[in-house]
């Protein structure tokens, strides 16, 4: 799976302007943008909508369903636009590559009528088309999940993680919250040490005392991303030196860096190679990328260039481009 970035190739020019929907979702956040691509091949974001998760995995069909929904009318109405009058979806969605997950999406979009044009694909990719230059090298979302994908030079791929929190999601956001949770708990048992996080998570949660964190969980919507929304905190706390919190970053960043080691490995890569990071997490905290790259850099080979993905969404809208452009 290769993609190209014909938009820098100021030689071929479109017949007329077109319009791309890309769509990016994911454990905790939907995002869909519009854009125009106007005859000389360049994009040019004319609406954006945000809404919640979309992660047809993990998510009631009817939440992630609505959360798509939501997006794309934000970014439409934006925008000004119709879903009829695109050119080019690409929708990239958790799940996406398993045959269930795909016939949903696939239903979804005959009835939104999101042109006959659609393009389904993993959501990492798009982070790896918008975090190198060339397309090739390895993708590491850490966010409510946690997973890696890489391409070698030859386009040959590979995914490593990816499980969901039942069975993996090792250093993602969920992991971070739900081990902070334990901490705090064991810390009130006398069984664990004291840490910050006791009063950091009482407070978001507006609880009185750590057996009230049950009844928070408990009466959610999505207990998975309630967990992660903890993340934020233990980052916060390990900034502040708190023993505990550190420990779980360190923790964390050790299962991302064993994720790159994999696809590393998969894909036998001999030389230095290009690293995209996306997620709340990684892209939301400079303490853990910073741990993150130390560890990095240790590895061989390690990566020759590390680049933050803020908006993955953006490559949804590049991998558009590069069909339209094709000649």
């Amino acid at each position: 799976m290769t993609t190209s970035h014909p938009g820098s190739d100021d030689r071929f020019q479109l017949s007329r302007e077109h319009l791309l929907l890309g769509v990016d979702g994911g454990g905790s956040k939907t995002a869909a943008f519009v854009a125009s691509l106007n005859r000389a091949g360049e994009i040019h974001v004319l609406g954006r909508g945000f809404a919640g998760s979309s992660n047809l995995l993990l998510s009631a069909t009817e939440l992630s369903v609505a959360s798509l929904n939501q997006a794309v009318d934000q970014a439409l109405d934006e925008a000004n636009l119709e879903c009829g009058s695109m050119d080019c979806t690409v929708l990239a969605l958790a799940g996406s590559t398993l045959p269930d997950v795909r016939n949903v999406v696939a239903a979804w979009t005959k009835t939104r009528q999101l042109t006959s044009h659609v393009v389904i694909i993993h959501d990492v990719y798009p982070v790896l088309v918008s975090g190198t230059d060339h397309a090739w090298g390895i993708a590491l979302i850490i966010g409510t999940g946690s997973v890696a994908f890489g391409v070698d030079p030859a386009g040959a791929t590979i995914t490593r993680g990816g499980w969901g929190h039942w069975l993996g999601d090792k250093g993602s956001g969920f992991d971070l919250g739900r081990k902070a949770l334990a901490a705090v708990v064991e810390s009130s048992d006398d069984i664990g040490p004291e840490t910050m996080l006791t009063d950091m998570v009482l407070e978001k949660l507006g609880a009185s005392n750590p057996r009230e964190i049950l009844k928070y969980l408990s009466s959610g919507v999505d207990t998975r991303r309630d967990i992660a929304a903890i993340a934020p905190i233990v980052l916060d706390a390990a900034e502040r030196q708190d023993r505990v919190a550190r420990l779980i970053i360190s923790d964390a960043v050790a299962e991302a860096v064993k994720l790159v080691a994999s696809v590393s490995k998969g894909l036998a890569l001999s030389r230095p190679y290009p690293l995209a990071l996306a997620g709340g997490v990684v892209s939301g905290s400079q303490y853990f990328r910073d741990e993150l790259s130390d560890l990095l850099g240790r590895m061989q080979p390690a990566p020759e260039k590390i680049s933050v993905v803020y908006e993955p969404v953006m490559g949804c809208l590049k991998i558009a481009q590069a069909k339209l452009l094709r000649p």
